[in-house]
């Protein structure tokens, strides 16, 4: 008999560890999409930027999860400088899903891989990808 270590509720602290999860993993990653973040952010998940990006993530994907209202951001403002394409989008969403599967019930997993679907089909199309 196997118990699931998997979450079955969201919470802010849940989230907080997918955010980090999946940077963590990027930043071990060879790819495009982790060159994207180890140039504007560095290769140390510790330092500053790495801290204040955790930080909104952890504040976006809870006003997603959770529906509240402590994200402030723009996140297509974020995005417009940096060099993005499909197959980046692609790379990430990838990474994206197996964090999330890792961590989440399915049932809880699909709520986050739905919306990250539909901001990446967002951002592509504004940002004329």
């Amino acid at each position: 008999m196997t118990f699931s270590t998997k979450h079955n509720t969201i919470t802010k602290e849940n989230i907080n560890e997918m955010v980090i999860t999946f940077y963590t993993k990027i930043l071990k990653e060879d790819g495009e999409v982790a060159k994207v973040f180890k140039d504007k952010l560095g290769d140390d998940i510790n330092n500053d930027h790495w801290q204040e990006h955790i930080v909104i993530l952890t504040k976006f994907w809870c006003m997603i999860g959770l529906q509240d209202t402590e994200y402030q951001g723009n996140p297509m403002r974020a995005h417009f400088d940096l060099p993005l394409s499909r197959e980046k989008f692609g790379e990430w969403m990838v990474m994206f899903f197996q964090v999330i599967d890792t961590l989440y019930e399915p049932e809880l997993g699909i709520i986050f891989k739905t919306r990250a679907e539909n901001i990446a089909s967002n951002f592509m199309r504004n940002l004329q990808l």
